[in-house]
Order: structure tokens, then sequence, then C-alpha cells
């Protein structure tokens, strides 16, 4: 790492679905999917503005974009996360996103049924947790759209012995190699307590799959 001198900064934040469920609480956002959507609609629009205002700071100061949770989109169907998440999302993303700042969409709720609201809310690059299969993700996302996943950071990282995360990691690199828009990751983030020694052999995985090609 020592070589790259251009390392991009970004921020972080939770989503307008993800941060209305805090406010509002899970069970309670659940019901009003159903129950009272026009208050629910009222209270997003309040998250949304909250969020815009935090990422245009970020952007200010001089980040490079901001990775944005909303892992409670991820309980809900394609046509809900589309309404209720990727709406909102998506007006960020025109306010803010440009060549010179970016916004990652992180869902690990998503385990595939929401891969297409995801790719609707214009974020340039999709981060997806452990639950989806990263295969059926890059043949569902279009090619100009960075994907990044999916290693689980618990069984894997936490759970497993140095050469089991490198197979892991390997075996992931291969099943993905003929996607460009690929970026290899963790699905979410990676446990306290875990060894250098686990991290490393994550990285020589990497560094070994790239020498082999």
């Amino acid at each position: 790492m020592a070589q790259v001198n251009d390392k991009p900064v970004f921020g972080g934040c939770t989503g307008p679905f993800s941060l209305a469920g805090r406010l509002f609480g899970l069970s309670e956002l659940m019901i009003g999917l159903y129950m009272s959507p026009e208050m629910l609609v009222e209270l997003l629009e309040k998250c949304t503005a909250l969020l815009t205002e935090y990422c245009a700071e970020t952007k200010r100061i001089g980040l490079n974009g901001v990775i944005m949770a909303e892992p409670a989109a991820g309980l809900i169907s394609n046509a809900d996360c589309m309404t209720y998440s990727s709406v909102y999302v998506k007006q960020i993303v025109d306010r803010l996103q440009d060549d010179d700042f970016m916004i990652v969409l992180h869902n690990c709720g998503n385990a595939g049924h929401c891969t297409d609201a995801m790719v609707k809310s214009g974020a340039a690059a999709l981060h997806f947790g452990n639950k989806a299969d990263m295969v059926d993700v890059l043949k569902a996302v279009p090619e100009d759209i960075l994907v990044m996943g999916n290693v689980d950071p618990v069984n894997t990282f936490k759970y497993c012995s140095e050469e089991q995360v490198y197979d892991t990691v390997m075996a992931l690199l291969k099943d993905t190699a003929e996607w460009n828009n690929f970026i290899l990751s963790t699905g979410s983030d990676v446990p306290p307590h875990v060894s250098w020694e686990i991290i490393e052999a994550f990285y020589r995985a990497v560094s070994d799959f790239n020498l082999s090609r």
C-alpha cells in the first residue's frame, strides 16, 4: 500500500429507510408500510433532507464519497425497497454524485431479491453482504456500476483458519473473474479482535490471484 499515493477517502452514513427505522423503531416502521404509508413518507422525506445536508458537507470538506448503509431495506420486497428506499437514495445521488464524489450503497440485508431496486438508486457503486450470490448479482447489475462484496465477515474472518480464509477469497475471485466491475470486499464490518494473520491471508489471496492472471 506504500506505493499508492492517491487513496480515496470516504465518509459513512446510514440510508433513509434505515435511519427512519432507528428513529421510529423497526417494528413500527414495518407496520407503517401497510397501516400508515403517508406518515412514513413524511418521515422518509425528513430523513432524506438530513442525509442530503450531511453528505453535502462531507463533499464540501473534500471527501471522495460516502458509503451509505441501508440494511433495513433488505428486509422488504423489491417493490417496497424501490418505493421506500431507492427513491430517496436517488434524490441524494442526483443532488451530489458526480465525477469527484460517489455514493456507495450498502445493503447487507439483500439476499438477491432487491438488487434491481438498488440498481435504480443511481449509486455509482453497490455493496452487498454475504447473503447475496455475487455471480447472480454481477449478472443482474449493469457493467458501468461497481459491485462490491461479499466475504462473510463473521463466519469466515472470525471462525475460519488462515488457509480457509485464503481459499474462500480465492474461490470468490475466480468465480467473479470475468466481470471487470467487481471489487472484492467483506460483506460488512470485520468484527473486533480478528487477527492480523487472518487479514493478511485475505490480502495474500488477492495478491496471488492478481499475479496468476
